[in-house]
């Protein structure tokens, strides 16, 4: 007989009141799988809001924070190992684990927009729209993506990646339903409004992947910056950061009540970079929104920020022959968030 039996054994039948209580507290006492769970639960809640503290070698940080809501599921799967394997001590750190992503990430799935395609169907969005898209350097289906972005009913569609050649096969698609254009290097803007001002911005590489410029909205004028920062790599985020540096630098010193900043950050919501952006702009998304890779969104480095709006919807758009989604928002006038940083 094992002792495993033996126990059960003299615990039902021969024991003492004193053995009973002994053998009880032996039962209850933690096992190693009980520590395994209690070890992978507390790393992962460290993780959830010490994320800031990863360092940057060798692209740990940029994996970490680019993926950082995915820890949920991670949790999820921990928390049911531990109740069917019977780690009921490891399962209070596990639950503790899941309640602390909650804690974090459920005011960011619950951000009240509507759905940009359901409220336009249903008559609920209100004001204009925008729309971002990475169309991908030498995507051969560049003008059906384009095509289905002016589907989409967007007043005004921002593009990245816009090679020369891309460029002269999409521009009479384009301009036949927008009669504003603006394009530096290889970001271009189209519009329903006019716009105006426009100037190449240099954050961080030889070439112009950055403009601003003025729209005319309904509302009246808004600063409009459309952006393609920096690639990022594992171990090479240092071009990305000080091109966002820059950018946040511009964005703090422009007293604008209504502004714009959109396109491709390279940039996840939950990146450390991006904090100074997100302290003076909202990000204009329902949920995640994941946007990259197109094929299975895990991340989302295209953005909508916006001062001066209210966001009556938003959504995602597959396209042809892109590895990112569309970004689209529904904007309003709304009241204006600060100006300054105030961790500044």
């Amino acid at each position: 007989m094992n002792h495993e039996a033996m126990d059960k054994d003299i615990g039902t039948t021969y024991a003492t009141a004193a053995q009973r209580g002994l053998l009880e507290s032996r039962r209850r006492r933690p096992r190693a799988r009980d520590w395994v769970v209690g070890i992978f639960a507390g790393a992962i809640m460290a993780l959830i809001f010490g994320h800031g503290l990863v360092p940057e070698a060798k692209g740990a940080a940029l994996f970490v924070e680019s993926f950082l809501p995915w820890l949920g599921v991670v949790i999820a799967a921990l928390l049911i190992v531990a109740l069917l394997s019977r780690a009921w001590a490891g399962s209070i750190p596990a639950a503790a684990a899941l309640i602390s992503w909650c804690v974090v990430f459920l005011p960011v799935m619950a951000t009240g927009a509507t759905p940009a395609s359901a409220a336009a169907t249903s008559g609920e969005a209100s004001g204009w729209s925008i729309v971002t898209q990475n169309l991908r350097a030498g995507n051969p289906h560049a003008s059906e993506a384009v095509e289905k972005l002016i589907k989409s009913g967007a007043d005004v569609v921002i593009l990245q990646e816009l090679t020369g050649p891309t460029l002269e096969r999409i521009a009479p698609l384009m301009d036949r339903t927008f009669g504003y254009r603006q394009v530096a290097g290889t970001v271009g803007v189209w519009s329903r409004f006019p716009l105006s001002q426009g100037r190449p911005l240099t954050l961080g590489l030889g070439w112009s992947r950055a403009m601003s410029m003025q729209l005319e909205s309904p509302e009246g004028p808004v600063q409009l910056y459309a952006v393609h920062l920096p690639s990022v790599r594992p171990g090479e985020v240092g071009n990305r950061n000080s091109g966002l540096a820059k950018l946040s630098g511009i964005v703090e010193a422009d007293p604008s009540s209504r502004l714009l900043v959109v396109g491709d950050f390279n940039t996840a919501t939950t990146d450390r970079s991006f904090a100074p952006l997100l302290a003076t702009l909202d990000d204009a998304r329902t949920g995640f929104g994941f946007t990259w890779p197109a094929s299975l969104p895990a991340t989302r480095p295209d953005h909508i920020l916006f001062r001066g709006f209210t966001l009556s919807g938003a959504s995602v758009i597959t396209t042809p022959g892109t590895d990112h989604l569309a970004a689209m928002a529904w904007l309003q006038p709304g009241a204006a968030r600060p100006t300054v940083s105030p961790n500044r």
